[in-house]
């Protein structure tokens, strides 16, 4: 019934968020149907284009009709774009994005678990101190200043990854080399992640390490390698848990950065391009698509909850 009820929340917040993105477009001061029409288009063309879109209908029918399609995957046409859907354009840019938050988030959890641990089993040492204040250092960068560092140092000076992602090629066609393009980008977008989830694992850890069945499980003569890993680690994830799933959907303001920077045509492009051009349908499916992913993670990061910590569970019946 709790999970019941939280599933119901997160459909709230997608009509919410769709149906206000519909409002704004609406308000904006483009008209897709002159856009549509093309250039020297007489005020005849313009209004049948226009009924041809459906915006001569009120706000709430286009954004009913718009969502019924929705749900089909019919998010309309693209208005710049002929003989382009939509769905054709995010379905295109969309695995990019989403290769790079991907790998993102596996650098970022790669590197931070193994030096929070470092970290939370010798407190105050050499790898906490060093590790600590690079993580500080890491929170004071942007990522387009990491960025600019990262491709100055590794794709001019170096000349280990390209600075240019404009001709990568599918995973499953030259896994390789799509990985070697994607790193790059990947990495950067990764280091503050790494500063975020050592300081949070680490604290965690250490406040755990002192906990009675830690200790009693110490006092029974387990290894302090078992003991890390089985007794405290679980119990240490839920925060971490929480900032993680957070994060990837946070990584949408991140990546579009990072797909400027090196010229990736992933969904932060698209997204640019297409409110520039008005091509409102594309806004609009991007949109959708984005906070399903968002609401659908918060979902998902609600059930791993009761599985790390079943406390959660007991306290939420």
């Amino acid at each position: 019934m709790v999970y019941l009820k939280r599933f119901g929340r997160l459909v709230f917040v997608f009509f919410v968020v769709t149906f206000f993105t519909f409002f704004l477009l609406d308000q904006s001061p483009g008209d897709p149907a002159v856009r549509a029409a093309g250039l020297n288009a007489t005020p005849e063309t313009i209004e049948a284009k226009r009924i041809e879109l459906g915006l001569d209908a009120s706000l709430v029918e286009r954004y009913l009709r718009w969502l019924g399609d929705a749900l089909r995957f019919d998010f309309g046409d693209s208005i710049v774009i002929d003989g382009f859907s939509a769905w054709d354009l995010i379905r295109e840019s969309l695995p990019k994005t989403l290769e790079i938050m991907v790998l993102a988030e596996i650098i970022a959890i790669a590197i931070a678990v193994p030096l929070a641990i470092a970290s939370a089993r010798h407190p105050g040492g050499v790898i906490d101190k060093l590790s600590s204040t690079t993580a500080f250092g890491l929170l004071a960068l942007p990522s387009f200043v990491l960025g600019i560092y990262m491709s100055f140092i590794f794709g001019v000076q170096l000349g280990w990854f390209p600075t240019i992602v404009d001709n990568l090629p599918g995973f499953n066609d030259d896994p390789i080399e799509n990985l070697r393009q994607m790193f790059l980008p990947s990495l950067t977008l990764a280091l503050n992640l790494v500063a975020v989830y050592l300081r949070l694992l680490r604290s965690d850890l250490i406040d755990t390490l002192q906990e009675d069945y830690v200790m009693l499980a110490q006092a029974r003569g387990l290894s302090e390698r078992r003991v890390m890993w089985r007794h405290v680690l679980r119990p240490s994830s839920v925060n971490f848990t929480t900032a993680v799933g957070l994060n990837i959907a946070g990584l949408i303001g991140g990546t579009l950065i990072i797909e400027v920077l090196f010229a990736i045509n992933g969904m932060g492009r698209l997204i640019i391009q297409s409110v520039i051009l008005e091509d409102f349908n594309v806004v609009a499916a991007a949109v959708a698509i984005l906070t399903v992913a968002y609401v659908s993670l918060n979902f998902v990061v609600d059930l791993l909850y009761s599985v790390l910590d079943p406390r959660i569970r007991h306290g939420a019946r």
